[in-house]
C-alpha cells in the first residue's frame, strides 16, 4: 500500500533527524530550531513509537508492487524498527533517574551509535523515496 511506503519515509526521516540531531546541529547552524523541537520528551517518544510500528507493519504489509514482497522494504522496516526502540531508549533512560552503572549492554550500545543510526536511518528513507521499486529498499 501507498500509505505505508509514505509512512515509512516519513518515520525513518522524522527519527533520524531526531537521533542524529546533535551531529547535524553542529554542521548546520539552521538546524538548531529543529534540535530544540526534538529534545522535547514527548516528540522523542512519539517518534519513537511511530517509527517503530511503522517499521514492523513494514514487514507485514508491502509497499510497493514488486515481485520481492519482504525483502524490498526489509531496509526500511530494520531501520525504523532499530531507531525506535534507540528513541524509545533514549526517552526512558531522561526521564528515569536510573543510575549509569545499571545500564543494560544493549543501551549502552544503541547510545552510543545513535548519530550513525540516524544517518543510515535518513539515508534509507532518502533511497527509499528515490528508488522505491529497489531490491533491498
Amino acid at each position: 500500500m501507498v500509505q505505508f511506503y509514505f509512512l515509512s519515509i516519513v518515520a525513518n526521516a522524522f527519527a533520524g533527524l531526531i537521533l542524529a540531531g546533535d551531529y547535524l546541529s553542529s554542521r548546520l547552524k539552521s538546524f538548531t530550531i529543529v534540535k530544540g523541537i526534538a529534545e522535547q520528551k514527548s516528540v522523542q517518544f512519539s517518534v519513537g513509537i511511530f517509527a517503530l510500528l511503522v517499521g514492523f507493519l513494514k514487514l507485514l504489509i508491502r509497499s510497493v508492487n514488486t515481485d520481492v514482497p519482504v525483502v524490498g522494504d526489509l531496509l526500511p522496516a530494520l531501520a525504523g524498527m532499530g531507531m525506535g526502540v534507540a528513541l524509545l531508549l533514549q526517552f526512558f533512560k531522561e526521564s528515569t533517574q536510573v543510575p549509569a552503572d545499571t545500564l543494560g549492554k544493549l543501551e549502552q550500545l544503541v547510545m552510543q551509535y545513535r548519530v550513525p543510526l540516524g544517518l543510515g536511518g535518513l539515508a534509507v528513507s532518502l533511497l527509499h523515496f528515490i528508488l522505491p521499486a529497489a531490491l533491498f529498499l
